[in-house]
């Protein structure tokens, strides 16, 4: 068995302030979830696909490939769901 997390980079409003957050820091705020999920001993990160503004993972091979970079066994995958 498996454990992991699977996200899908959406735009979210900052918690303390309800402004939105800009896509630079979404994107530094996931690849931090993906180091810190390796960290951890998790096994598995996978990065879903979507074509709608309020997404940032269009391409997530490339967001794959920026965290295979910080990351030291963690499996990376693009979502199948």
């Amino acid at each position: 068995m498996e454990i992991g997390i699977d996200s899908f980079a959406a735009t979210i409003p900052d918690p303390a302030t309800g402004l939105m957050v800009s896509a630079t820091d979404r994107m530094d705020a996931l690849l931090a979830e993906v180091e810190t999920a390796d960290r951890v001993g998790l096994d598995v990160f996978g990065i879903g696909e979507h074509h709608r503004k309020e997404f940032l993972d269009s391409a997530p091979v490339v967001i794959l490939a920026a965290a295979a970079a910080r990351t030291q066994r963690i499996r990376r995958a693009p979502s199948r769901y």
